[in-house]
């Protein structure tokens, strides 16, 4: 056996155990709290929205979403039910303008807050990989849970 397969056999094990072994510390925890005040969202019609102003009374749904997505435009009837009832909702779309953006809402009869993303800087702050995509900050403002779309058994992040 020459030197190189040799090391390969006895090198790429225990660099595969040290990858997924290791603590992913650049990566924050989930339990960590949110700036909220630090973070100021825009709605469509242009009124400024601290987050800050969102947290409180019940845990918050933070959804990222486009217009062009399929899911998304889906998801409005569940989103619609969440705020009326256990969750606020404030709807984050990436990306599209606020006249393309308020005409969606005036459409799809959206009664939960919209804000905009144009650039992208709310969903980088959160460190998503795109739309649908959702984060939920319990009512201390502690991120319960962030990741690609609603989960389905919302009750879990409901009191945590």
């Amino acid at each position: 056996m020459t030197i190189r397969p040799l090391l390969c056999s006895l090198l790429l094990p225990v660099t595969l155990s040290a990858l997924l072994t290791a603590p992913a510390s650049a990566a924050p925890r989930m339990d960590e709290k949110l700036k909220a005040s630090d973070m100021i969202m825009k709605s469509p019609t242009g009124e400024t929205i601290p987050l800050s102003a969102c947290l409180g009374n019940k845990p918050l749904i933070l959804l990222f979403w486009a217009s062009w997505c399929a899911t998304c435009r889906e998801e409005i009837p569940r989103l619609r039910k969440l705020n009326a009832g256990r969750f606020k909702v404030v709807a984050v779309n990436e990306g599209e303008s606020a006249w393309k953006t308020k005409r969606f809402i005036s459409t799809n009869n959206i009664d939960y807050q919209v804000v905009l993303d144009p650039d992208g800087s709310v969903a980088k702050t959160f460190q998503l990989p795109g739309v649908p995509a959702s984060v939920i900050l319990n009512k201390a403002g502690r991120i319960v849970y962030k990741g690609i779309g609603l989960p389905e058994q919302l009750d879990a992040y409901e009191e945590k």
